[in-house]
């Protein structure tokens, strides 16, 4: 088989390689690969060739999936990002609605009674009328009812934490006002005992049970619609 030229040998190759060459050439080849070692060689690069060929393809697809899942995480990592960032916004656009509610809208804060002054206290068919006149410069935006479980009744003065100034027409600050105690008794099931105006910690007595008080006058109850 030494005497097969190589050249022919070296055609036959690729189609002993691959396995598609007759049982007759391949016996050929073999024989004379027994017998030569350039030719052995020359197959044995081709092996390694088509190794090398086969890992390249085997490494580039590996990078194809590599770079898919980079792609992908980016991608869901944007969209993580985006709707992080609009939840962060949402918040904090509610933070701020909530602070100017606090602030500019929400009338909490108690006004205390070292400016108030209680006059002309009265009573007529079952209510106490008083006159309340605040006089701190500042606006009171309402007037809150509590009964206490002890029987005593709060007028509460409040206003917004960012204080508004007084001006012409008053709203509570210097008007005259009334507590229907027989209507507030039945509202909460409880008898008032007494009457202040503030809170359990700072207050001033408006009216007490028991007290002599005088009639309302005439026109103040015309004022409230009242006869």
């Amino acid at each position: 088989m030494r005497d097969v030229p190589c050249r022919v040998i070296e055609d036959l190759l690729p189609l002993y390689h691959d396995e598609v060459c007759s049982e007759e050439s391949r016996t050929l080849v073999e024989g004379h690969l027994s017998q030569c070692e350039a030719c052995r060689d020359e197959l044995q690069r081709m092996h390694a060739g088509l190794s090398m060929e086969e890992k390249v393809t085997v490494d580039r697809n590996s990078d194809d999936r590599v770079m898919k899942g980079i792609a992908s995480s980016w991608k869901k990592g944007r969209k993580r990002s985006f709707w992080k960032g609009m939840l962060v916004t949402a918040l904090l656009a509610c933070c701020l609605v909530l602070a100017y509610a606090g602030l500019f809208q929400w009338d909490v804060v108690s006004v205390g009674t070292e400016d108030a002054e209680i006059s002309k206290v009265s009573q007529a068919d079952g209510k106490i009328f008083f006159h309340l006149n605040v006089d701190d410069g500042y606006r009171i935006s309402r007037l809150k009812y509590d009964l206490r479980n002890d029987g005593t009744f709060y007028v509460t003065a409040k206003r917004k934490v960012i204080k508004e100034k007084s001006t012409l027409p008053y709203a509570f600050e210097n008007d005259d006002e009334f507590v229907d105690v027989a209507e507030q008794e039945e509202l909460q099931g409880q008898k008032i005992e007494a009457i202040y105006f503030g809170t359990p910690d700072d207050r001033k007595l408006i009216w007490k049970d028991g007290m002599d008080l005088p009639q309302t006058e005439q026109s103040v109850l015309e004022r409230f619609g009242m006869e």
